[in-house]
């Protein structure tokens, strides 16, 4: 193995890496947003089709358990593909929290880049504030707060997963009123 050049800097190289970093996920997102982009238009056509089947029940047919056969099936379509739509919304928050740990990599990328920024406590107080703010979550926030007054990472989960399990009960004890 052969020496670094006197040029080279753990800084520098930390900054690249996590430069590199940040490609990576961006290459990771620009992909998945291709593959989810086509089976949602995958499901909108097979929504259509459902539709056209429902259409199809309609209109007077020989055998009526075939009618309500095919009703109940297109029904059947219709929720699985709208159940399997909604559970796409996993892949919005996950492209977001991405989007922001891309963010706050590049940020942290630039801060330790030289020796002025990385010495001044305004600049990681700066980046601490501009990773809260980026989250649209209690959860986040709360475990965002958990580590930097020291948690570990499995109690800073078990805090972000207990408020998403308390945000699903409430949720579920909510009562609309018409």
């Amino acid at each position: 193995m052969s020496n670094p050049p006197e040029e080279w800097c753990f800084r520098s190289e930390s900054a690249r890496l996590l430069g590199l970093s940040v490609a990576q996920i961006h290459t990771g997102l620009t992909d998945g947003d291709k593959s989810v982009e086509t089976l949602t238009t995958s499901f909108r056509e097979l929504v259509d089709f459902c539709l056209r089947v429902q259409e199809l029940t309609q209109k007077p047919m020989d055998d009526p358990e075939q009618r309500l056969e095919i009703g109940k099936l297109a029904t059947s379509m219709h929720d699985q593909i709208n159940a399997a739509i909604m559970a796409f919304q996993f892949y919005d928050r996950l492209c977001q929290r991405l989007d922001h740990v891309s963010g706050s990599l590049l940020c942290l990328s630039d801060l330790v880049k030289d020796e002025e920024s990385l010495n001044d406590p305004r600049g990681w107080a700066s980046l601490r504030e501009r990773i809260q703010d980026s989250y649209t979550m209690e959860a986040e926030r709360l475990m965002f707060r958990a580590i930097m007054q020291g948690a570990t990472m499995d109690e800073a989960l078990n805090i972000y997963k207990e408020e998403l399990e308390r945000m699903e009960n409430a949720k579920e004890d909510d009562v609309e009123l018409f």
